[in-house]
């Protein structure tokens, strides 16, 4: 028994094969290219992540400055009422 395909048959079946082929190298340059933009926008998030810590540890302490920011007001007050009754500073 011989196997054989006609030359209509090769034909359509080697542009099935060159298609195929182009298919597979289409989905790995897009592949390759997801991949590249994922690892970028993990890189910016990491960095974001860091940002935010780094603000939250600065803003950690913001109760206990205002608190700071209200005694140095009467501290100030109480100073220029002390210059006041030493005369300091009225002439």
């Amino acid at each position: 028994m011989v196997l054989a395909l006609a030359p209509q048959d090769i034909t359509f079946w080697e542009i099935t094969l060159a298609i195929g082929a182009v298919v597979i190298v289409a989905v790995i340059a897009l592949l390759s290219l997801l991949l590249s933009l994922v690892g970028s926008i993990e890189t910016n998030v990491r960095r974001l992540r860091d940002v935010a810590q780094d603000v939250r540890s600065d803003t950690a302490n913001i109760k206990v400055a205002l608190a700071i920011v209200e005694s140095l007001d009467e501290v100030t007050a109480e100073a220029r009422r002390h210059a006041e009754l030493l005369g300091v500073g009225t002439r």
